[in-house]
Order: structure tokens, then C-alpha cells, then sequence
């Protein structure tokens, strides 16, 4: 009996994650960016890959990258020093790190404050 019950539960929320990720990938399709990070007038944008001299800021996952399963969907930014990011891109380095949710989609990553070399 609690199987029959668990299934339709487990249905739901796979739904419900789907159309998640659907609805995030539509603001991407249209342009509007995610944020304008401090004094750069460059803006974020959601992307499924992170271009060579580019970081990201948060990544979390999509179906929309993929035609099976879900995939990495990253907040995708211009680096600059004082910057809080994921990676640290080539021409950086970091003076300060702190674990975060915001980093990683399968648990704690740390995220870097960036300083040009």
C-alpha cells in the first residue's frame, strides 16, 4: 500500500522540477539578464557552458541542456577583482575562499574572491 502511494508523490515532484527548469531556461531564451553584477554594466546570463574567459557566480540544474536527464545551468559573468566566483579564471587569483551551496549542484563548493594578477 505505501508503494502505491509513494509513485504518484515521486511523479509530482519530477514534475514539478521539470517545469522548474523549464521556466528558468524561457528568461534566458529571452534575453533578460539575471542580474548586473556591482559597478560592471556587464550582466549575467544563464548559459549550459561557461565560454573561455568567463566565470560563473551559482550554478544549479536544468533539463533544458540536455535531451535527457539534467544538466549544470550557470550564472555566467565577465570576471573582475572583488568578484565572488566559482572558478578562478586564467589572469586571476583568489584572496579569499568560503564554502557555499551556491557553487556545486551535488552538495558544498567554495566559491573565491577574485583578484587580478
Amino acid at each position: 500500500m505505501f508503494r502505491s502511494r509513494l509513485r504518484p508523490l515521486l511523479l509530482g515532484l519530477v514534475t514539478a522540477a521539470a517545469m522548474l527548469g523549464t521556466t528558468q531556461a524561457s528568461a534566458t531564451v529571452t534575453g533578460t539578464p539575471a542580474s548586473t553584477a556591482g559597478g560592471n554594466k556587464a550582466p549575467n546570463y544563464w548559459s549550459c557552458t561557461v565560454p573561455s574567459g568567463y566565470t560563473y557566480v551559482s550554478v544549479t540544474v536544468t533539463n533544458s541542456c540536455s535531451t535527457i536527464g539534467t544538466r549544470p545551468y550557470y550564472d555566467v559573468v565577465k570576471p573582475r577583482t572583488g568578484l565572488w566566483a566559482c572558478t578562478v579564471p586564467q589572469g586571476f587569483t583568489y584572496t579569499e575562499a568560503r564554502s557555499t551551496l551556491s557553487c556545486s549542484t551535488i552538495g558544498t563548493g567554495y566559491i573565491y574572491l577574485l583578484q587580478a594578477v
